[in-house]
């Protein structure tokens, strides 16, 4: 008769609690979590992981965002925090934008539509607002008043990149040119 180790006793127990917390953890993701697909072809991912934002976002950190009614998108838009509260924004005669003195982009004066696009106003980034910016051209962020600076109660959260997977067709951006504003 084999006698029992109280060791690999302890060992299973301990690995059959860490399968249980993975699986909780993955659990936790999959229900505080929401996949995004990315509808804009200015981005190289497929789509997002949104993942809760528990306090506010950090300089540089991908977020997703439900813009305002008005702006009429179907989906939420991806961009990244350039301005906190308390930065300042800028705005010179050439519609350059600038962040403390960084310049981030140039706003255009009509959307690719044709639409007049009014440029965002200059001043300090107040309480619970954030100056949201992507680095194409063409991204429709806070250059642009009817974007603004974005309220923390309309960020839905963190956003990670997905990997491709080819074999699904899930690679690079699924919209076809032309789809984002402006």
């Amino acid at each position: 008769m084999r006698r029992s180790n109280p060791l690999e006793g302890r060992k299973r127990r301990g690995n059959r609690l860490l399968a249980w917390a993975v699986a909780l953890t993955l659990v936790w993701l999959a229900l505080a979590s929401r996949v995004h697909v990315n509808a804009s072809w200015s981005d190289g991912a497929w789509g997002y992981l949104v993942l809760p934002l528990p306090g506010a976002p950090g300089r540089g950190e991908s977020v997703v965002f439900e813009p305002l009614e008005a702006v009429g998108s179907p989906v939420p838009y991806l961009k990244t925090v350039h301005g906190l509260p308390g930065d300042r924004v800028e705005v010179d005669g050439n519609r350059r934008v600038r962040v403390n003195g960084k310049v981030l982009g140039i706003a255009k004066t009509h959307a690719r539509d044709g639409r007049p696009l009014k440029i965002t106003r200059p001043g300090v980034i107040p309480p619970d607002r954030y100056y949201v910016h992507a680095d194409h051209a063409d991204s429709h962020d806070s250059r642009y008043a009817e974007i603004g600076l974005v309220a923390r109660e309309q960020i839905l959260g963190r956003a990670l990149a997905l990997p491709d997977i080819p074999w699904l067709g899930l690679e690079g951006s699924l919209a076809g040119r032309g789809e984002e504003q402006p």
